[in-house]
This record gives C-alpha cells, structure tokens and sequence, in this order.
C-alpha cells in the first residue's frame, strides 16, 4: 500500500509526519529516503512533534543518532525515539554498529537515508520517499508513504 501526499509547505511535510506519529507504536520503524533539502528532518520534526517531543528536533548528520523521550498518542505510555542519519553510511552493517538497533522492540527506530544502508524495507517498516518538485515550485513536495499489512491499512486510513 502506497499513499501519495503533496506538500506545498514545510509545514504541511512536518503536518504529515505528525499524522504518521498517531499509528507508531514499540517497535516502529520509519524508513526515510529523498535527496537533499527534500524535508526528511522536516517530516521527522512532525513525527516527534506526533510524540509527544518537546525538545528541539534535529538531524543527527554529525552525531549520528539522536535520542528523543515522547508518549504514544492516546496513552501515557512514554515513547523513546531514536533518530538516525545514515548518509555517511554505506551497509547495514554500519547502522548495526552504530548501535541503531541497541534500543530494542521498546523504541520507535527513524532513519534518514535509508536507502543508502537498505536494500529492502523490512516487513512492518514504514517507508517514506520525500520527491522535491522544483520544476513545479520552490517547496512542492510528493511524498510517498509505503507500509505493508496492518501499518498499511492504518495508513490508508489516514490518508482516505
């Protein structure tokens, strides 16, 4: 199942991710992929925004991981996020020696350019491919929103 959003605004990427964090529950996976300055930390300010993050959301390019505490929407169960940033990697290998997937089945797992480490999405991973548009204008976006199973029948539900 894949859903297209447009986006014509920062915010409105940042709004779809938000609407993304209502389905991530213990043990999400968030693949992002799209070139440079396509809104993947944008989109993931939003899902952090969905969970609950209070703190100031950045791109872990340098870092590497970041980690952010959050609560699961409609609960009070907290949330840990972790936020990676796999554009200097190369295999999967490297994001395991990273530690990416040290947090367990507890921890929402959010990687940007997934691509890069990932040949396959992971069954009950969601993936998002962010396509910026500049032939069209300056912040046009198609985002495309893929999950499998039951992430996929609650994503379509979002979005229809």
């Amino acid at each position: 199942m894949t859903v297209k959003v447009i986006s014509k605004s920062s915010k409105k990427t940042g709004n779809t991710g938000e609407k993304i964090a209502r389905f991530l529950r213990p043990g999400s996976l968030v693949l992002l992929d799209g070139d440079l300055g396509a809104g993947k930390t944008v989109f993931v300010k939003g899902l952090c925004r969905g969970l609950g993050v209070s703190e100031n959301v950045t791109s872990p390019t340098f870092a590497l991981i970041n980690i952010y505490k959050g609560v699961f929407p409609g609960s009070s169960e907290k949330a840990e996020i972790v936020h990676c940033d796999a554009y200097r990697l190369s295999s999967l290998e490297d994001l395991y020696d990273a530690g990416f997937f040290d947090f367990g089945e507890d921890a929402v797992l959010i990687c940007e350019w997934a691509g890069n480490v990932m040949k396959e999405p992971p069954m009950g991973s969601i993936s998002v491919n962010i396509v910026r548009r500049d032939d069209i204008s300056k912040n046009y976006r198609e985002i495309y929103i893929s999950a499998e199973g039951e992430e996929g029948e609650l994503i379509e539900k979002a979005f229809h």
